[in-house]
């Protein structure tokens, strides 16, 4: 048997803990999902991805887009990073948070920028695969596949679009997001193009790759 897809308490703590602070948070979910708000969870334990996908589906319709800034689910991706990698201070990133030696990428770095930020998904999930694709020098974009996984939110396949973003203002890096293929829109994988702002190193980093066509 395969292991079960398992997403880590890291993500999932902060999720339980806003709903517990809601006062209709039992209701907000199914009672076989109660046991989160009374069991001890582990940041570096392993919960069930169908669990996680309730829950945050339950968050979600708790909160005003208008007070977070729009996209709860952008406001979601720039605390989760900010909280794991580390928040910025000026041009500089404070190292503290529990995948801070992320932030060790430079910004004169895009390929060891993009092979973290392809690894930080074996960070949060137990199962899948993110993977560089290849790129498009038009664009001076790099696609990003995730394979062997299946999201069921389309919120949640923005989300790691969004992610990425936020990753690279907290090293320098800009970059910007769209999702081209979603399994939440009945797509086979999920996929994503990031633009990165061009500079001699960001352009020899796209040049490097195999060139992915439109």
């Amino acid at each position: 048997m395969g292991r079960v897809p398992s997403q880590k308490g890291i993500s999932v703590i902060p999720v339980v803990a806003a709903l517990k602070q809601h006062p209709d948070g039992r209701k907000l979910v199914p009672r076989h999902l109660w046991r989160y708000f009374d069991e001890h969870m582990v940041v570096s334990g392993w919960y069930p991805e169908r669990d996680y996908w309730i829950l945050i589906e339950a968050l979600v319709k708790t909160i005003d887009p208008a007070t977070v800034g729009g996209d709860v689910w952008r406001y979601f991706a720039q605390f989760s990073t900010k909280r794991d990698i580390g928040a910025t201070n000026g041009s500089r990133t404070e190292r503290q948070g529990v995948y801070r030696n992320f932030a060790r990428a430079e910004a004169d770095d895009p390929a060891s920028f993009f092979r973290r930020a392809a690894l930080l998904w074996s960070q949060y999930h137990n199962t899948g695969r993110m993977e560089i694709v290849g790129g498009r020098p038009e664009t001076n974009s790099v696609v990003m596949r995730l394979v062997g996984f299946v999201i069921p939110i389309e919120g949640f396949v923005r989300l790691q679009g969004y992610y990425l973003e936020e990753y690279g203002r907290l090293v320098g890096i800009e970059v910007t997001s769209k999702v081209t293929r979603s399994t939440a829109l009945g797509d086979k994988f999920c996929e994503w193009e990031h633009v990165i702002g061009r500079n001699p190193a960001t352009e020899a980093f796209v040049a490097s790759l195999p060139v992915v066509h439109t």
